[in-house]
């Protein structure tokens, strides 16, 4: 009996290990594959008459499982029922067989669905079709206008632009087709495997792979933003390479036109006034002239004039009457408005003591909301658009909320959310704009223009990856989408990205995020640092965090830089010559212009001029702008050059400095051969109208703040400004006493410049120089400088120390001051 027992459990474990066996095979027979040992087993199914988007859909997934495994995937509309599998991309009849469907997927979502021996890669898609009125457009064509004023029924542009402004020839795509399909290819590849770092050959990642099996998936993906416009300079979508506009599409960008529709978003505001100058009162007033033809030709709007209130309705109206199908209307004003209108129905509506951010907030804001409300009585589901930017980035504080049809784009700037309380600034007017619009109707506006040839960062690594998923986590639910200008350069043929070794970087990561705020960064960029830079993977990774942490001090500091080029030649050194070197040698070039600028700052100030102010008591002048007194006696008397030769000036300037109890005083010369056409732009202070007009400008940098700015015209009106770490602070204020004296074949200013000294206590960071009596062994940095305007001029430029270029702030070329 106990043998017999023993006979039948081993019986029953031969058993169960067969069945075990028999299922196990079963599973490897039943399985599916796309493509085995690098025989294709499927083919590309689409409509017989596919949209743009899906063509390429189509033709990508082709592309990659061939560079994936090496079979030819065909691509067909009619199935063959000898082919295993079915990959069906886009609506067809074959996908409406499975009662699959695009409904509910906007803003280019898309689903992956999988079943017995097919996978359905499905979004909606749309060939975007230029509206008839389109070629009625702001291009001057014959006719053009005399037909689009016709039809407007006013002197207006258009905002939609040109006819085939938005399609890639290359590509083949317009930058308005909508196109989930695509995205859920891309998809696709990405679970295989395939990543597109960078455009091109060089940034993309392909595994070798054989054999692809067929998955089992059922999942549809949302973005978290549906608009995800980036990279307006780098290049134009309809202009851009190839490769450079497939990357955009691969990593997930897109303009969701059934958000923002297809017209401008930015400076549309232009298109009002900008083409009839019959009508002098729509423009503002500065120095008793209408700014008709300012502002890059066209002109600086009054935010009064009731006229161009009632020429904005009428264009507004005509518009969606023309372009029923429009969602969205830019009144955004263009750049220049940096002044307050002088005319009367102005005075009094800027709010100045706001700062900078916020001087015009209520007075362009008002304007806005004012048509807003007159647009929404006539279409109601129509938007006004308008940036949060410049002058009038602070909400206005006399609207408590907008009306309903107002969309509100915020300059946010997030690369320099390093910062905390900038961030935190920041933040906080963010949330108060998105208490005052409707729900869904704020996007973000941003730059990441780093890489701009010419200015402080060029050159200067600025990564910021867990910034922006931090960012893009927190405004999940709250911004409709992001509008982003990505550097001002461009590569050699105008169709690429400039510095894309760099610019990737910050470009992917946030694409990634606009699909999945709540992604891990951490992985992603492990991810991406192992991928892209191989056996330097952790050296790429140093470098990144790096600078990450320290690029601001990457500007001015030599043993930063020093740190930086260290860990980047070291991750160079491991990647040898391979792919992961030859990334790296793009980092390399990019980085030339912060290895000059380090040769700089290794320098120095040394050979920059140096001034002696000489002590005098307080109580020897009562300031008249003369420089008459016996006061200026014996005085140091230095002279300006130009600003970039360093050539004698065309006008002579001079100066004289005197150090008198805590305070710096000086008495300017202006030497002038015109005195009729001498140009006073403004006799009102803060105004930065001053600038339009002649001026001299004094930049003070003490050993414990850099720098400070005023700016003096002949009228005496003042501008100053604290522009310590690059800001525009307007609420600091220098409480400088000024005269100015205009004579016959001169002007000439006296200024006294009160000095608080932070060790004796009690001084406040929003008043007076920050500073003690400069010395031999604590200087002080300065600059004069004189800019002269006249009619039809550009101007003359000149400083006591040229910089070598068309600025006057440039810290490191100030000249050395010290009192005696």
């Amino acid at each position: 009996m106990f043998g017999k027992l023993i006979v039948d459990r081993w019986m029953w474990l031969f058993f169960a290990v067969g069945v075990m066996w028999c299922l196990s095979a079963a599973t490897v027979v039943a399985e599916t594959y796309i493509v085995k040992d690098g025989n294709s087993q499927a083919e590309i199914i689409t409509a017989d008459h596919p949209p743009r988007a899906v063509k390429l859909a189509a033709s990508e997934l082709q592309a990659y499982l061939r560079k994936i495994s090496g079979a030819h995937v065909p691509i067909t509309n009619v199935a063959n029922s000898t082919v295993p599998v079915k990959l069906y991309v886009g609506k067809s009849r074959y996908t409406d067989g499975l009662r699959l469907s695009s409904d509910g997927l906007n803003y280019d979502a898309f689903q992956m669905v999988s079943g017995a021996g097919w996978l359905a890669l499905i979004g909606r898609d749309r060939d975007y079709v230029e509206p008839s009125t389109h070629i009625l457009n702001k291009d001057g064509r014959p006719n053009n206008f005399e037909e689009w004023d016709a039809l407007m029924g006013g002197k207006w542009n258009n905002p939609i632009g040109w006819p085939g402004g938005s399609f890639n020839r290359e590509v083949g795509i317009s930058d308005f087709d909508e196109r989930g399909s695509l995205n859920a290819v891309y998809e696709f590849l990405r679970l295989l495997g395939v990543r597109w770092y960078m455009a091109g050959d060089l940034g993309e990642i392909v595994p070798s792979n054989t054999t692809i099996a067929l998955p089992e998936i059922n999942k549809t993906v949302h973005p978290d933003f549906a608009y995800r416009n980036c990279g307006i300079y780098s290049p134009t979508f309809a202009k851009g390479s190839k490769e450079a506009v497939l990357w955009r599409l691969r990593i997930g960008l897109g303009k969701s036109p059934e958000l923002m529709g297809v017209g401008e978003v930015a400076h549309g505001f232009t298109n009002v006034h900008s083409r009839d100058k019959s009508q002098p009162e729509y423009f503002a007033m500065y120095n008793g002239v209408r700014q008709m033809d300012a502002a890059f030709g066209n002109g600086i709007p009054c935010f009064s004039s009731e006229g161009l209130f009632e020429s904005t309705v009428n264009y507004c109206n005509a518009y969606f009457k023309a372009y029923p199908d429009e969602k969205i209307i830019s009144l955004m004003p263009g750049d220049g408005l940096g002044n307050l209108c002088q005319c009367p129905l102005c005075k009094s509506k800027g709010t100045p003591e706001r700062g900078y951010p916020g001087m015009m907030s209520d007075y362009v804001w008002g304007f806005i909301n004012r048509v807003a409300i007159e647009l929404y009585k006539t279409y109601p589901d129509k938007k006004i658009i308008n940036m949060a930017y410049g002058p009038y980035w602070l909400p206005p504080k006399h609207i408590a909320r907008f009306s309903p049809n107002v969309m509100v784009g915020f300059f946010n700037w997030r690369m320099g959310f390093g910062d905390e309380k900038r961030r935190e600034e920041t933040v906080q007017t963010r949330n108060a704009y998105l208490a005052m619009v409707s729900p869904g109707y704020f996007f973000m506006v941003e730059h990441y223009l780093s890489s701009r040839p010419g200015i402080a960062t060029d050159g200067v690594p600025v990564y910021f990856p867990h910034i922006i998923a931090e960012d893009l986590c927190s405004l999940k639910g709250k911004s409709a989408g992001e509008f982003i200008e990505v550097t001002y350069g461009y590569d050699s043929t105008g169709k690429d990205m400039f510095a894309p070794g760099f610019n990737h970087l910050n470009v992917y990561v946030t694409a990634r995020c606009y699909w999945d705020a709540g992604l891990d960064v951490n992985v992603l960029l492990n991810d991406y640092y192992r991928d892209f830079y191989g056996p330097a993977a952790t050296e790429m990774k140093t470098f990144v965090e790096y600078s990450e942490k320290n690029w601001v001090k990457m500007q001015s500091q030599v043993p930063v830089i020093d740190q930086a080029l260290d860990r980047l030649n070291a991750a160079r050194k491991v990647a040898g010559d391979t792919v992961y070197g030859k990334r790296i040698d793009l980092l390399l070039a990019f980085v030339e212009p912060m290895k000059k600028n380090r040769e700089v700052l290794a320098v120095g100030r040394k050979g920059v001029p140096r001034a002696e102010a000489m002590e005098r008591k307080r109580g020897d002048i009562t300031l008249d702008g003369k420089l008459d007194k016996p006061f200026w006696n014996g005085v140091p008397e230095y002279e300006l050059k130009d600003v970039v030769t360093g050539a004698p000036a065309p006008s002579k300037t001079t100066f004289k400095m005197v150090w008198s109890d805590m305070s710096l005083i000086m008495g300017i010369r202006c030497d002038e051969a015109d005195m009729r056409g001498l140009n006073i732009a403004t006799r009102v202070n803060e105004e930065f109208n001053l600038w339009n007009g002649d001026a001299v400008e004094l930049l003070l940098e003490t050993p414990t703040h850099s720098y400070y700015q005023l700016a003096i015209n002949p009228a005496g009106a003042m501008i100053d400004l604290d522009r310590k770490g690059g800001a525009l602070n307007t609420l600091w204020n220098s409480e400088a006493e000024v005269a100015a004296f205009v004579g016959d074949t001169f002007w000439s200013l006296e200024v006294r410049i009160p000095v608080n000294d932070f060790d004796m206590g009690g001084a406040d960071p929003l008043k007076k120089v920050e500073g003690k009596k400069p010395s031999a062994l604590a200087p002080w940095y300065f600059n004069v400088c004189r800019q002269r305007i006249r009619a039809g001029m550009t101007g003359e430029t000149d400083a006591f120390s040229p910089t070598g270029q068309k600025l006057y702030g440039v810290p490191l070329k100030f000249a050395e001051l010290i009192a005696k």
